[in-house]
């Protein structure tokens, strides 16, 4: 009783120590999975492990639903339905099937008019002769699959899903994507495989050149700071991305929308802030190098949520579901 009187900083220290020791190992297999495989426990002790997470803020709640800084893939395996017929995505990234999902509602009753838009760019300087120019117009057109043999897509557990489900862009396409991913840890974050070993995507942007770059991040950072916090980290990867590749189109994509059940059910993943964040990323096109798209025009039901039938969990895709996405970017891209 002496010591703990005398020492009461001491103490709380190591009770501390303990603490994060003990959330170390329980979150090695989820959260702490990729930290915990750099780490060398023979020299670096396992609390060490919960302080470098923080750093690229990943903490031991980011792998549940509910909390203000919650992940929706956050877990090692996101698995649908009943468990025997559904996607399962992996915590490398990787997307298999353990039989094929239900097929989604007929197609034909939905429609195409999500296939189609246009945008605009800036209004040049006047010409020589004192009349003012003609603006430049960027029109979306439709598209055949070779148009993605030099496109990348960078994104987290959804875009693994369209690299997986959709053959014909998984072909032509390059992908950098991974469960959990997030705009505040893609650039940094080694998980490019390399014949050398696994590298960040700033890395490997500039050992690689591409002709377009299509983005969609946003939802695992939902319950993580507001809006304003989320764009200006966003417009920072941006900015670096055109810096690196001055030549590629950048297609912004839309966070894709949860169901209503699931929309209902959170406090953090709904559709009104992910509705108030693609708002925020509409403003960062710059209609000329850099465009916005929203492909929940293919996957939404008529409120304005992601249809329940084109989904297993209420966040994630069918196999069968993403045919809609690719179709939406084949009948939205640009041509310069």
């Amino acid at each position: 009783m002496k010591f703990l009187k005398e020492c009461p900083i001491l103490i709380g220290i190591i009770v501390i120590a303990v603490i994060l020791t003990v959330i170390s190992f329980v979150c090695r297999g989820s959260v702490y999975e990729d930290y915990a495989d750099e780490a060398d426990p023979a020299k670096v002790p396992a609390l060490a492990v919960v302080f470098k997470a923080a750093r690229d803020q990943v903490f031991p709640w980011s792998g549940t639903s509910g909390d203000e800084t919650a992940s929706v893939d956050g877990t090692d395996a996101i698995q649908g339905g009943d468990g025997t017929d559904a996607d399962v995505i992996t915590e490398e990234g990787d997307v298999t099937a353990e039989g094929q999902a239900d097929e989604a509602a007929d197609d034909t009753d939905q429609g195409a008019s999500w296939l189609y838009g246009d945008v605009y760019g800036d209004v040049s300087d006047n010409d020589v002769s004192g009349n003012e120019a003609e603006p430049e117009t960027y029109e979306f057109t439709e598209v055949d699959d070779d148009y993605f043999t030099d496109a990348l897509f960078i994104g987290d557990s959804r875009t693994v899903g369209l690299s997986e489900y959709c053959e014909p862009l998984d072909e032509k396409a390059t992908f950098y994507s991974k469960v959990s991913l997030t705009i505040y840890t893609v650039m940094d974050k080694e998980f490019v495989k390399t014949d050398e070993g696994k590298i960040s995507v700033d890395a490997a942007l500039r050992e690689n050149q591409f002709g377009k770059i299509y983005i969609m991040l946003g939802l695992n950072e939902i319950g993580t700071g507001d809006t304003e916090y989320f764009i200006n980290a966003y417009e920072e990867v941006i900015d670096r991305i055109v810096e690196l590749q001055p030549d590629a189109i950048i297609y912004i994509q839309g966070i894709m929308h949860v169901t209503a059940e699931k929309a209902n059910g959170d406090k953090n993943f709904n559709n009104e802030k992910i509705n108030e964040r693609n708002e925020a990323l509409a403003q960062l096109a710059d209609q000329k190098k850099i465009f916005y798209i929203d492909m929940n025009e293919a996957v939404d039901d008529e409120d304005g949520n992601l249809d329940k039938s084109l989904s297993f969990d209420g966040v994630h895709l069918k196999a069968s579901s993403y045919e809609r996405w690719y179709e939406f970017l084949l009948h939205n891209a640009i041509v310069r």
